[in-house]
């Protein structure tokens, strides 16, 4: 049914994403492999003396972009996102893995190589304001990239400062102005034009509209879109609306607690989510129509820490979905109940009034027996009791631990309703 892997490989060589009709015959530009980065938690002198706990921002990440196409790279804030733009470009130093950029490996450069190498990287960050210097005037900050790898005399930098200028939707007589002059959806512009004064093959748009009112966000998308035309961009394009993610990306890839959890075609993604988490992020999209029924997906439960994320899916301590251990002979109600008791246990969201109603809450319509009722009988006096800890423990150690989203990393590729690339989806409901 389906063959556990990494999201960069299918049978073929390809990435698990395919390609799309811009990019097919294409070769890879971009290859992450195993990409890795932890944070130290110590700061201070002493700390180098202590063994302190590491944040795991981003774990064991690989995709691949080829020339031509923008990866949309979607997630809630926190996911990891930005951790991963920037470590795929040396911005942070990777704690394990890989990236080939053209063939070559940036996690092994250092010094004038990388230097060298950022000439065809860039990045566009999310604040226009903040990251435009406000001493500087526009023309100078379009140039100063150039000046920084040697392109051009100051002559040959002023002009194609005026012809980016131009190409990006700005009067060329802007030159001289200073960025406070200009509107949010005009500073994202100039950072636009700032990106491409050294013919880069590859942008970061780390949510370059996010900061944007709605129409003037179509506006500055458009243009992104005409110029990759223009210049054979490729992007890597981070955003957190789902709406902008659909209108640019040829793929898109889901990230959830520092993991990549899904990776498909724009439309076999949005029309065939195969992970529970993608399918909470597509339902609560807001429909615009009165008529609509159904109610938003909703999540429960807060995101684990990345200090210490859960074993096997990261996603299991709040997936609507979680696998019932293979030990215990029950029905689709009774886990239901459970699961629900479970979680609820977990993060306290009830105020005990007695055994009656507790069992009412979580166990009206379903009996249990066996093991799984002597477990849910004393994690049920624990709780009445106050001790919560101990009935938590149980819980988890019987049944959450005991499931194999618990014990097994997921890795799948999933036969693809739409279009020809391959998905791959990191959920343990795929399983053969």
């Amino acid at each position: 049914m389906s063959d556990a892997r990494s999201p960069a490989e299918t049978d073929d060589g390809t990435d698990a994403g395919g390609a799309t009709d811009r990019t097919t015959g294409t070769d890879t530009l971009l290859e992450v492999d195993g990409l890795t980065k932890h944070f130290d938690q110590g700061s201070g002198f002493l700390s180098g003396f202590f063994d302190s706990e590491q944040v795991r921002a981003v774990e064991d990440v690989s995709f691949e972009i080829r020339e031509g196409e923008t990866l949309g790279l979607v997630g809630e804030s926190g996911c990891g996102k930005s951790t991963l733009a920037r470590t795929i470009l040396r911005l942070l130093n990777p704690t394990d893995g890989d990236v080939y950029f053209k063939g070559s490996n940036l996690a092994e450069m250092g010094g004038e190589e990388l230097r060298a190498q950022r000439q065809d990287m860039q990045m566009i960050f999310q604040d226009p304001q903040s990251s435009l210097d406000p001493r500087m005037k526009v023309g100078t900050i379009v140039e100063e990239p150039m000046k920084a790898h040697g392109m051009l005399d100051d002559e040959g930098r002023e002009d194609r400062a005026h012809e980016l200028l131009e190409k990006v939707g700005l009067d060329p007589q802007h030159y001289n102005r200073h960025p406070h002059a200009f509107s949010g959806g005009q500073r994202q512009r100039i950072n636009l034009a700032r990106a491409l004064s050294v013919n880069p093959d590859f942008i970061v748009c780390d949510e370059p509209v996010s900061a944007l009112d709605v129409s003037i966000q179509a506006q500055v998308l458009n243009t992104m879109n005409a110029l990759q035309e223009e210049f054979g961009l490729t992007y890597l394009f981070i955003a957190h609306d789902l709406s902008v993610i659909r209108y640019i990306s040829d793929r898109v890839a889901v990230m959830y607690l520092g993991q990549l959890v899904e990776l498909a075609e724009k439309e076999e993604l949005f029309e065939n989510p195969q992970h529970p988490y993608t399918r909470a992020l597509l339902s609560s999209i807001p429909v615009p129509d009165p008529r609509a029924e159904g109610t938003r997906g909703v999540l429960e439960g807060d995101v684990p820490s990345p200090i210490d994320p859960p074993s096997g899916c990261r996603f299991r301590t709040r997936c609507p979905e979680l696998i019932r251990p293979p030990e215990y002979d029950l029905t689709d109600p009774q886990w239901e109940a459970v699961r629900a008791f479970m979680r609820a246990v977990d993060r306290r969201t009830f105020e005990p009034e007695g055994e009656r109603a507790l069992r009412h809450r979580f166990f009206e319509d379903v009996s249990l027996s066996g093991e799984t009722a002597t477990i849910v009988d004393r994690a049920v006096e624990n709780v009445l009791s106050g001790d919560w800890t101990e009935a938590n423990r149980l819980l988890d150690e019987n049944f959450a631990q005991q499931s194999v989203c618990a014990q097994e990393e997921p890795a799948y590729d999933i036969e693809p309703e739409h279009g020809t690339g391959a998905h791959f989806a990191a959920c343990h409901l795929h399983r053969e």
